[in-house]
């Protein structure tokens, strides 16, 4: 009886995995891309190929894997920090499915596996997800560490009648702490898991595997120390250098970020709320979203501690995501899309058993629903198939090729800076060009590192305070270096879709960066 059991869990576990993975790695991106808010592709991938510090948080969860992924002996570096963003998402969307299984299986035993293979590949094929598996971002790790962590609340919330190893809680709490230390945006999750420990305590867990789970999410958390460890080498990406505790906070705390948060006006709350439900039916269709909403109010959970949890997590999350300043906001959705999935999940076992006139009409929508998710896939793929918006590659490329010989480059921003970073640091092209962000200029840490990276430059005395909110340090660089070639890029603010590269030896270059 147990082989059938845990040969039934692998069975559902690897079919969602593999299905989903597949997928992903069908129409993974070859070359570095903007698609689908990829636009920190450049500065990750650098970090990782150069043992840096990307930009705030730090991200170490992300960097020190992604170092570790580049010795997998396997395609080329690019490939392996793919690896690190679909891997992840496939292995989540089979374990999804195995929780979505156990929450089913004491109630309705018989439609709990065919219900979370559905569920599962919900997850796994839903538009957004799917979009971050396929680039170089954080997120189709987070979608894993998502899923750990509400494994983890569930075992709390039924280990003690389950038995349960104490491992098992040990190795999620653990899991936890590299969570925070992959997007801290995890810790919303913090009350709903001490919640959960609190329960936990009151079904008769011990003092002594509470504490070891709390230490072990701290454990966790010194992932953190990757930032000063490796600042302390001055990599060429080195966002804050956190090597004081001064430029460690001013890393983990996203401070250039902490304006944008709660940045929102009232107006836009409520065009972002109101979007929410778009955005819904944009990920499950219209039959989805009625099944959602039907196994959030209507699903009878044995546990009535869940669905509080679930429901505060989808509020939490979306909540933030709405007050978030940014447009690329969606990516905090995340949280939300996998507690709708869930409910989708029990909305489908809530309607099964449903009959009418001997007809079953709960099969036959679990049926039509199947159908729907299959023919949504074409789609879907067309949406956020990256293969052919490989603007920033060509952008670098046509630069570490046609910029003058020891020339000085300065750019404006993200977009034309991170590419040519990645070409420049991560690959090691160009060795005689050096490449200065003029917006990051401003600040004492970029300006240290530059010093160190670039020894044969001529660079201004380093400014006394943290930052002086002015590019007029990097503005200098070229009157010191009147030997050097001088190029300078800029976005063009009107549409935001080319790059103009303005050379002092007379060479001009635009690329067109968006349609």
């Amino acid at each position: 009886m147990t082989k059938k059991i845990l040969s039934s869990t692998a069975s559902l576990f690897l079919s969602v995995s593999v299905a989903t993975g597949l997928s992903y790695l069908f129409t993974v991106s070859q070359r570095l891309t903007w698609a689908n808010f990829g636009n920190d592709g450049g500065d990750f991938l650098s970090a990782i190929l150069t043992g840096g510090i990307p930009h705030p948080t730090g991200y170490p969860t992300y960097t020190f894997l992604g170092i570790l992924f580049q010795k997998i002996p396997v395609g080329d570096p690019y490939f392996r920090a793919t690896m690190l963003s679909w891997l992840p998402a496939a292995i989540g969307a089979g374990l999804l499915a195995l929780l979505i299984k156990k929450l089913l299986s004491d109630k309705l035993p018989s439609i709990s596996t065919p219900t979370a293979l559905l569920s599962g590949l919900v997850w796994g094929w839903m538009p957004f997800l799917w979009s971050q598996a396929v680039i170089i971002e954080v997120h189709g790790l987070q979608s894993l560490f998502l899923v750990l962590a509400l494994w983890w609340i569930w075992i709390l919330l039924h280990g003690q009648q389950r038995k349960v190893k104490t491992s098992s809680f040990i190795l999620l709490s653990f899991c936890f702490g590299l969570a925070i230390g992959n997007h801290i945006t995890i810790l919303l999750f913090l009350p709903a898991i001490l919640f959960a420990l609190w329960i936990a305590c009151k079904n008769g867990m011990s003092r002594h595997t509470v504490f070891g789970q709390l230490l072990a999410v701290g454990l966790g958390t010194l992932v953190y120390l990757y930032l000063p460890l490796r600042a302390a080498h001055y990599p060429p990406i080195n966002w804050g250098n956190p090597q004081s505790w001064q430029g460690f906070w001013w890393v983990i705390s996203g401070n250039p970020y902490q304006k944008l948060v709660a940045a929102t006006s009232i107006s836009q709350i409520f065009t972002r709320i109101s979007a929410l439900a778009g955005l819904l039916i944009q990920q499950f269709g219209y039959l989805g979203v009625i099944l959602g909403v039907i196994g959030a109010v209507q699903y009878k959970h044995q546990n009535r501690n869940l669905p509080v949890i679930l429901v505060y997590l989808f509020i939490a999350f979306s909540f933030f995501a709405i007050l978030y300043g940014t447009d690329d906001s969606i990516t905090y959705l995340l949280a939300p899309f996998l507690v709708f999935v869930i409910w989708i999940g029990l909305g489908i076992a809530n309607m099964i058993p449903f009959t009418w006139r001997k007809i079953p009409v709960g099969y036959a929508l679990l049926a039509i629903y199947s159908i729907t998710v299959i023919a949504a896939i074409p789609g879907t793929i067309q949406t956020i198939n990256p293969h052919q918006q490989t603007q920033p590659a060509d952008y670098a490329e046509y630069l570490m090729e046609h910029l003058p010989e020891n020339s000085i480059l300065l750019t404006s921003e993200d977009r034309d800076s991170f590419p040519v970073w990645y070409y420049h640091f991560g690959l090691q092209l160009r060795p005689d060009l050096a490449v200065i962000v003029l917006p990051l200029s401003q600040f004492r840490w970029y300006q240290e590192t530059l010093s160190h990276i670039y020894p044969g430059i001529n660079f201004p005395d380093l400014i006394s305070q943290t930052s002086n909110k002015s590019s007029a340090w990097g503005e200098r660089v070229p009157e010191l270096n009147p030997d050097r070639p001088v190029c300078r890029s800029t976005i063009q603010k009107a549409t935001g879709n080319s790059i103009y590269v303005l050379c002092s030896n007379g060479q001009n270059y635009n690329f067109v960066i968006s349609e």
